[in-house]
């Protein structure tokens, strides 16, 4: 009998532990952009690079915006309508894209431009 249990037991525990919320996959998702700036600055520090002050002051920038949409990603559960926190996720989260792509590029390239939704590092819904 209790082998018969084992299988369904197992089920259970996977189906929880994937329910994740929406906030907290972004969350995770921050967590592995900031992993990359690490990574990323931790490599332009070692080089010798002509351009790596500008390639560090880069990476701050980056660093900044990714504050900031953590902040909004902490805030939005408290001042975003339920009806509109669809939308604020969907923002956040190509926010993150945005940064995570721009991670690598040097001052001089052309970098993605973040969604209206997050322009100068502020979450507005109503654009």
């Amino acid at each position: 009998m209790r082998w018969k249990l084992l299988p369904v037991l197992a089920c259970v525990s996977v189906l929880t532990g994937c329910a994740m919320s929406r906030a907290d996959k972004l969350e995770a998702k921050s967590e592995r952009v900031e992993k990359a700036l690490l990574t990323e600055q931790r490599r332009i520090i070692e080089t010798q690079d002509a351009e790596r002050q500008a390639r560090l002051d880069h990476l701050t920038q980056l660093r900044t915006l990714l504050s900031a949409a953590n902040i909004s990603l902490g805030v939005v559960p408290h001042t975003v309508p339920a009806d509109k926190r669809d939308i604020a996720y969907d923002v956040l989260d190509e926010a993150y894209d945005t940064i995570q792509w721009n991670i690598p590029l040097g001052p001089r390239d052309q970098k993605r431009v973040l969604p209206r939704g997050f322009e100068n590092g502020t979450l507005k819904l109503d654009r």
